[in-house]
């Protein structure tokens, strides 16, 4: 009796039946779709990325030059390994060496001013950094620039 009630009032408030079922179903993958959203999410979170970039190179050809880089991984970098400066035409560019301290936390940056030695103004270097993380990982990244006056 109360099935029959249910449904005259539905008609009376204009709401088919079918048009219920349709907003259901829409509404249940909604539902759905949300619930994907989040577990990925959470996953993607739980990753370990393992990545370092030089965000800065600014090569000078007779005075201090700078290198900053930034850990953008989730993972701490503990230690700068090497780098190496190669240039077109300087044949033994110095290269900078990077004192992490304690390490470079993910998001964090660190810098570095050195002389390079006598860079000729307007040849291209190329600086390639390799590091080690906590989890045991190597990285490398690398940058180039052209050496300004």
């Amino acid at each position: 009796m109360r099935h029959v009630e249910d449904r005259q009032r539905l008609r009376r408030m204009g709401i088919s039946g079918a048009l219920v079922a349709i907003l259901l179903v829409v509404v249940a993958i909604a539902f759905v779709g949300i619930a994907v959203a989040v577990m990925s999410g959470y996953l993607g979170t739980a990753s370990v990325k393992t990545d370092i970039m030089v965000e800065k190179l600014d090569l000078v050809a007779k005075g201090a030059s700078v290198v900053t880089l930034r850990n953008t991984g989730n993972v701490r970098i503990t230690s700068i390994d090497r780098a190496t400066l190669t240039c077109d035409q300087t044949a033994s560019p110095t290269a900078p060496t990077i004192d992490l301290g304690a390490g470079l936390d993910p998001g964090k940056t660190a810098s570095a001013t050195w002389n390079a030695g006598d860079l000729i103004p307007g040849e291209t270097c190329r600086l390639t950094i390799e590091a080690t993380a906590a989890n045991g990982a190597t990285v490398a990244a690398s940058a180039s620039a052209i050496v300004r006056p």
